[in-house]
């Protein structure tokens, strides 16, 4: 398992925009590549550069971020696809960090590694980590967001929406940011206290306990949309124009009593641009280390 199934190979810092200490330090590694595969590899870690410094509000804060590239060869290519979940194929491959999608048993797409390995990989090569994006060596739609102490670890396979998924789970993973979707089949009716830790998501839907207050409009209704019925998602077009920072009921996987900033958001849904309310949080994140 793990260590046994593969070797670090190479190590390159591929966005230089200072010292290490001095600023946001992204390192992407490659899993289920093999080693005659790594130029690939070397060509996917610049495109989600490309993705990261294009994609609002990262445009704006490049200078701040450094990413680094580690290069990892597997004994063999892409991922476990445990057939445990529906469309499965049953594979299993020796790879370095364990990938594996069927993260849960309804969720096929839930691709996941081995974060504590992953973390400690990145660590070994760039001491001032601050998050880490795997890069799966498979076009199978996946990926996942989550945190192995005080980093976290981004995976996301090379389905054509790879770099979506990628800013999506980074948002989880480096930024915090709760799911803002309610249309799975596991979705819950009601959102339970307390109120949940994650920034863009909230119980409060009022004006001044939503905590995104500051960049609601007064004009704007708070509630600003309800769902009229809890068993399934509010599909209704929104009541205000796009862009609009006020509550949205539906989202952390439940239909109602919780609340997002905006009626979209790359949290919601990939193909959106984050919203105002992910982007100050984003921002606050990075603005420490700008130049």
């Amino acid at each position: 398992m793990g260590v046994n199934e593969g070797t670090v190979t190479g190590y390159a810092k591929i966005l230089d925009n200072g010292p290490d200490g001095d600023r946001w330090n992204l390192v992407v590694l490659a899993e289920g590549y093999l080693d005659s595969q790594m130029a690939n590899f070397h060509l996917h870690a610049l495109e989600i550069v490309n993705a990261l410094t294009s994609t609002p509000p990262f445009d704006g804060l490049s200078s701040a971020i450094n990413v680094h590239r580690v290069d990892i060869a597997s004994n063999e290519e892409g991922a476990d696809d445990p057939t445990a979940c529906s469309g499965g194929t049953g594979a299993a491959v020796n790879t370095y960090l364990d990938a594996s999608f069927c993260g849960q048993p309804s969720r096929r797409d839930l691709l996941t590694v081995d974060d504590d390995l992953a973390v400690q990989t990145a660590f070994d090569r760039v001491i001032n980590t601050h998050a880490v994006l795997v890069l799966v060596n498979t076009r199978v739609y996946g990926g996942s967001g989550g945190d192995s102490g005080s980093v976290g670890v981004a995976v996301a396979s090379l389905h054509p929406a790879a770099f979506n998924v990628a800013m999506h789970e980074l948002g989880h993973s480096a930024f915090g940011l709760a799911d803002e979707y309610d249309d799975t089949t596991d979705a819950q009716p009601h959102h339970p206290a307390p109120e949940p830790a994650e920034g863009n998501v909230t119980l409060e839907g009022t004006y001044p306990a939503i905590k995104w207050n500051g960049l609601v409009d007064s004009s704007t209704p708070m509630p600003t949309q309800e769902n009229g019925d809890c068993d399934v998602s509010n599909s209704t077009p929104s009541p205000v124009p796009a862009g609009t920072v006020g509550a949205f009921a539906g989202a952390d996987n439940y239909h109602c009593d919780v609340y997002r900033g905006e009626y979209s958001c790359k949290m919601r849904s990939l193909q959106q641009p984050f919203c105002a309310v992910c982007q100050d949080i984003i921002n606050a994140v990075l603005f420490p280390f700008f130049p």
